[in-house]
């Protein structure tokens, strides 16, 4: 155990949730997960909405999906724009489009951007193209590399290998490998080596 772990575990046993959580952390790190979830669950019931997320996914992990959807959904009521998106995402493979919008866009009006990313993966599911490249410009307007990305791929998938191109440069130069791999590909299927 290190110094830091000792400070935090001593805090945490003094009721600060804030350090439940850093517990929590630092055991989840490790893969002590059992332990993990002991101290977030702490945290989480005094109200730490970090360790509501982080409990959720640990509930995720083992399968224990409805209560980390309750979880979820009281941090997400707290204002946890993660929580948000995982309720989201949880939500959307139940097939519950209403509540994952609900959700998405609460996010995104947070200032989300991962959120107007979802939104236009949304649309797109729904076969709305035209709503699909708002959100997702709205993503890449905010800086978000996934959303120029995602332009990038509707602008392919609709013939438009110009704006692919112009998209993929954006998100590579934004930091997305995913982008790097699709602007190699269209470069080598023009035969442009560079």
């Amino acid at each position: 155990m290190t110094g830091a772990e000792r400070w935090y575990r001593r805090a945490a046993e003094a009721g600060d949730s804030d350090a439940m959580a850093a517990v929590g952390q630092i055991l989840q790190d490790r893969w002590d997960l059992a332990e993990a979830e002991e101290w977030y669950q702490r945290a989480a019931d005094a109200g730490h909405t970090g360790a509501m997320v982080n409990l959720g996914v640990l509930l995720t992990m083992r399968g224990d999906v409805a209560n980390a959807e309750l979880w979820y959904q009281q941090a997400a009521e707290a204002g946890d724009t993660d929580a948000m998106l995982n309720l989201a995402g949880l939500q959307a493979e139940r097939e519950d489009r209403v509540s994952a919008e609900h959700w998405l866009r609460l996010a995104a009006e947070a200032g989300e951007t991962d959120a107007l990313v979802s939104l236009g993966v949304l649309a797109q599911t729904d076969g709305d193209p035209a709503a699909a490249r708002r959100w997702f410009q709205q993503a890449a307007d905010a800086g978000n590399a996934t959303g120029m990305f995602s332009l990038g791929v509707l602008a392919e998938e609709l013939g438009d290998v110009t704006a692919a191109e112009q998209w993929y440069q954006r998100a590579a130069d934004a930091g997305d490998h995913h982008a790097l791999i699709n602007l190699g590909s269209l470069r080598g299927q023009r035969g442009d080596s560079n």
